[in-house]
């Protein structure tokens, strides 16, 4: 055997020893990561049961459910779990720097999304969350699932009565029907420069034919089409009706003239064409000319597409109404 032969039998034997090391310590870690995380994971205690369900404590104070065997189901890897559902989990977690609550399934994976800064559960069974960025809040039933397609800035409850606000409504829904009934709808627009129309419906009949959404639509016409009066600027008339209806629509008054300075003695009715009779006064009070009051009717139905839009308007003198 010569020297170079014994030279690489000799780096051979080394790297052999080497490896040997190498697959040792690398046993050993795991092993000892291993253990550490099963030492972790162990419960601590039972904090809450759902059920046969049971949210517990880890070693590490971390949450985490059981199932009916006593095996976990969820790791222990969230702040707390808040609720059990057939197929979610609310939990809370640390993100982002700030605790935020969310839901997973049992197979964890985000079915709810982690926007909410906290969950409170209403007395009919349904739950009230707080989105986290703007404070704005959203209904769950007891599925978790959204009651209303809209976020609110107020929501309360009393008497199976849930009131819901935002900026420009307020809506008062029957809880203790299912779907839940529209009682009343509050709601406030803006008209002319520094005006505001506040208008209420609270009949049954009415409410029983229109959505919280076909009302919200009104709300949003009304000031539409004032601003094109008091402007006589019509370009965006497509905004609040159709064709069809262009000529049935006032478009030349001398709204424009005038400085209103109140606005009120607001009504509400049907007619027995099936159009919606929204009407208000508002009143200008001229230094140098008499007091002048405008009765103004807007009247509304729903399209083809099931959409609330304007088909006609009036406007007179309150005087001969």
């Amino acid at each position: 055997m010569n020297s170079q032969t014994k030279f690489l039998i000799s780096m051979l034997f080394i790297v052999v020893i080497l490896l040997c090391v190498v697959l040792t310590r690398f046993y050993f870690d795991v092993t000892k990561n291993t253990e550490s995380s099963v030492r972790e994971n162990r419960v601590d205690s039972v904090s809450r049961k759902f059920g046969e369900l049971q949210a517990f404590r880890s070693v590490n104070g971390s949450y985490g459910l059981l199932d009916a065997d006593q095996s976990v189901l969820i790791e222990p890897e969230w702040l707390e779990i808040l609720d059990v559902t057939d197929n979610l989990v609310l939990v809370s977690g640390k993100l982002e720097n700030q605790v935020l609550i969310g839901g997973i399934d049992y197979e964890e994976n985000v079915i709810l999304p982690f926007v909410f800064r906290s969950m409170e559960t209403l007395p009919n069974g349904w739950h009230l969350a707080e989105i986290s960025d703007d404070g704005r809040y959203i209904v769950y039933n007891r599925k978790y699932q959204p009651v209303f397609r809209e976020s609110f800035t107020s929501v309360s409850y009393e008497d199976n009565i849930l009131t819901l606000g935002n900026e420009t409504e307020s809506l008062d829904y029957d809880t203790a029907e299912q779907p839940p009934l529209l009682r009343r709808a509050e709601f406030s627009c803006p008209v002319a420069e520094t005006l505001t129309l506040n208008w209420k419906i609270a009949n049954q009949f009415y409410l029983s034919e229109l959505t919280a959404s076909d009302l919200r639509r009104i709300n949003q016409i009304v000031p539409a089409y004032m601003e094109m009066l008091t402007e006589n600027n019509f370009r965006n008339l497509g905004e609040v009706t159709s064709s069809e209806y262009f000529s049935t629509l006032v478009k030349n008054s001398r709204l424009q003239e005038l400085e209103f300075d109140s606005i009120g003695d607001f009504a509400f009715s049907r007619r027995e064409s099936g159009a919606y009779d929204f009407t208000f006064r508002m009143i200008s009070h001229p230094s140098s000319a008499p007091e002048e009051k405008i009765q103004i009717h807007l009247y509304f139905r729903k399209n083809a597409e099931n959409q609330m839009i304007l088909t006609a308007s009036e406007l007179g003198s309150a005087a001969e109404e």
